[in-house]
């Protein structure tokens, strides 16, 4: 096998190992609502979809496993819910244009639309909301299954002219939701709030990278999906790892919980500032991509994106102070359990793999896509 077959061969893995962590994190949780069936069918159709080398096959997968996640989630979230059943036939009409290389325009349109209801783009982004507030834990597997149709739509969508055009607009339409809810992430007075704002932020961020894509920029395009993606995965894991051990999730005063959870505080603090483009995280190297793809598309959306993450960084910055600093508290819970701390060390492995050797993904996405 030669060089190019290999790094061709490593692009839907990458993306398939991090959603395999992921979906497996939610193991470490204790709760119900997420069950072992429900969660390997997830997985399957994700590793259908990511691995197929049929635009057809590849969208009705992803669209199968977005149904799946729908049913779970309607449950507990009917506004979110219903807006992953209206994402699932969006992409699963996708694949039924792609059949028809005339409906080529029309397919790409319905497969970006899908994309931007699920990450939540202004105006589009109350079901992500009520994602987060009434099932927290479902949003990990909606950015896990999100991340895998970003990877097909770049795959079998992207690649037309009309992308290449509208690919400006897109952008600083991105942009502007990202410097919309960093603008709102400052404002949030607890950790639930803080992380609807960040979640829509990046939100944001993911659509105006997956636009710029329509320019060739493939690799900022998935960098900034797979950072977000395993990035604010952890930070729910240790928001709702708290919210079991500490009731109050306010953020008006220091809470003094770093001495008493130091693992927990730990994890927090770090898969928040890889949100933010820490360095030595892939968030550092997604950050650095994408800014350089804006830069070429639109300098106004290029400082939006600037704009947005000094913000977010300012509410990440203050939301770990007020967490974790201060006087110690007294909590009666444990710290991580053996299960979340499993989670955490394999997702801060992958963040740091990536940041400290994003060659590795960076020549498998070259060699896919053929571009940069």
């Amino acid at each position: 096998m030669n060089d190019g077959a290999l790094s061709i061969h490593w692009a839907p893995a990458a993306i398939w190992v991090a959603v395999t962590v992921l979906f497996g994190s939610v193991l470490s949780q204790r709760t119900a609502s997420v069950s072992r069936p429900m969660l390997l069918a997830l997985w399957a159709t994700a590793t259908a979809a990511l691995f197929a080398t049929r635009a057809d096959v590849a969208y009705l997968a992803t669209a199968a496993s977005t149904a799946i996640l729908a049913q779970s989630t309607r449950a507990i979230s009917r506004m979110g819910g219903t807006m992953l059943w209206v994402a699932a036939i969006a992409t699963g009409v996708t694949a039924l244009l792609l059949s028809r290389p005339e409906m080529a325009t029309l397919a790409w349109a319905v497969s970006l639309l899908a994309i931007a209801l699920r990450a939540g783009l202004a105006g589009l982004h109350p079901p992500v909301v009520a994602l987060c507030r009434q099932a927290t834990l479902h949003q990990v597997l909606q950015s896990a299954s999100l991340l895998v149709l970003v990877f097909v739509h770049l795959r079998f969508a992207d690649h037309i002219p009309q992308a290449q055009d509208a690919a400006p607009a897109l952008v600083r339409l991105g942009a502007a939701s990202a410097l919309l809810f960093g603008l709102l992430a400052i404002a949030q007075r607890n950790l639930h709030d803080f992380l609807e704002s960040s979640t829509l932020m990046h939100g944001g961020l993911l659509f105006a990278a997956v636009s710029a894509a329509g320019r060739g920029h493939h690799t900022a395009a998935v960098f900034v999906s797979l950072t977000m993606t395993l990035a604010l995965g952890g930070l729910i894991l240790m928001i709702l790892a708290l919210q079991q051990r500490v009731t109050d999730t306010a953020l008006t005063a220091p809470r003094g919980l770093g001495r008493p959870l130091p693992r927990l505080a730990a994890g927090f603090s770090f898969f928040a500032a890889a949100g933010v483009g820490m360095p030595g995280t892939a968030g550092f190297i997604a950050d650095d991509l994408l800014l350089h793809a804006l830069w070429g598309e639109s300098v106004a959306a290029m400082i939006a994106v600037t704009l947005a993450s000094a913000l977010l960084a300012v509410a990440t910055l203050r939301a770990i102070a007020s967490a974790f600093f201060g006087k110690p508290a007294t909590v009666v819970a444990p710290d991580l359990l053996p299960g979340e701390r499993r989670a955490v060390a394999a997702i801060v492995l992958l963040l740091l793999f990536i940041g400290l050797l994003p060659a590795v993904l960076t020549s498998a996405t070259i060699a896919l896509f053929g571009v940069q």
